[in-house]
């Protein structure tokens, strides 16, 4: 048996060596100078479709990694690793760029409209998809979150936004005109402290600011109780629209933080929230 298998692959070998001399001699006599020509024209044409391929993905990366660069905020990451240096030694201004925030993206903001100046080692944090109010720009009726940040035990900030209609029946309104600071923490108040404001049960202490042109009302808010904490804090003021037929809101810096993070961290979270300020 063994002496018939090594005849029997002794036999098989030259069929397949033939058999490859074949091919070889086959593929050689198509390799005619047309074909050549030919072939030729497909390389270049691959080299070029694969070069305008690379160009394409390096364009659209590029753009996005543009928008990335520009965006304001790295989730996740310390902002003194990103932001630049604020005025204020030792903290980092965010502006909103372009596409960071959802009334910029509906163009209900110009970009670079407002600033905050945060703690290096804060972080943004997600903000939920209703929250933000993406599915409803460029006219949307409640309120929006445009961006967040917090503070290893420090407690949060937020930049918030209330179409002026919830507020008022003026169609423009200044601050002013939206009312009294005693009257404006009525209106928005409950979006404050995320759920209700009663000024008997909450003490509340309350500062007007004017710079330049624009005003602002400052709320300290003792609210035991509130979905947003015991310890809340509002700079609220009113911001026209990119255009002179787009409407006017009102927008604020609201901070907030539990009893700990209150009783250790006071300082730093009313400085956040008082940074913020319209450019």
């Amino acid at each position: 048996i063994a002496e018939g298998r090594s005849a029997s692959s002794q036999t098989l070998r030259p069929r397949l060596r033939s058999h490859s001399a074949a091919r070889a001699g086959h593929i050689r006599c198509l390799a005619t100078p047309g074909a050549k020509r030919r072939q030729a024209l497909v390389s270049e044409g691959l080299v070029a479709s694969m070069a305008l391929s690379g160009h394409l993905f390096a364009q659209t990366h590029t753009a996005k990694a543009d928008v990335a660069a520009d965006s304001g905020v790295q989730i996740g990451i310390p902002v003194g690793k990103y932001l630049p240096a604020s005025p204020v030694p030792g903290r980092f201004r965010f502006t909103p760029g372009v596409d960071s925030t959802p009334s910029i993206r509906g163009r209900v903001l110009k970009p670079l409209s407002y600033t905050l100046d945060l703690p290096g080692d804060w972080k943004a944090i997600t903000v939920g998809v209703i929250q933000t109010g993406d599915f409803c720009q460029p006219k949307c009726d409640e309120p929006w979150t445009e961006v967040k940040f917090e503070g290893e035990n420090a407690g949060k900030v937020k930049i918030m936004m209330v179409p002026s209609f919830r507020l008022t029946n003026i169609e423009k309104p200044s601050l002013e005109e939206l009312g009294s600071a005693e009257e404006v923490i009525q209106k928005v108040g409950p979006f404050v402290t995320g759920d209700y404001y009663d000024g008997e049960d909450m003490p509340t202490e309350i500062k007007v600011i004017k710079e330049g042109s624009n005003t602002y009302y400052e709320y300290v808010i003792e609210s035991p109780g509130a979905v947003n904490g015991p310890h809340n804090v509002a700079v609220v003021t009113t911001i026209p629209g990119p255009t002179d037929r787009d409407r006017y809101h009102a927008i604020m810096a609201v901070a907030s933080a539990k009893e700990k993070e209150w009783s250790s961290n006071a300082d730093a979270l009313l400085s956040v929230a008082r940074s913020f300020r319209l450019t």
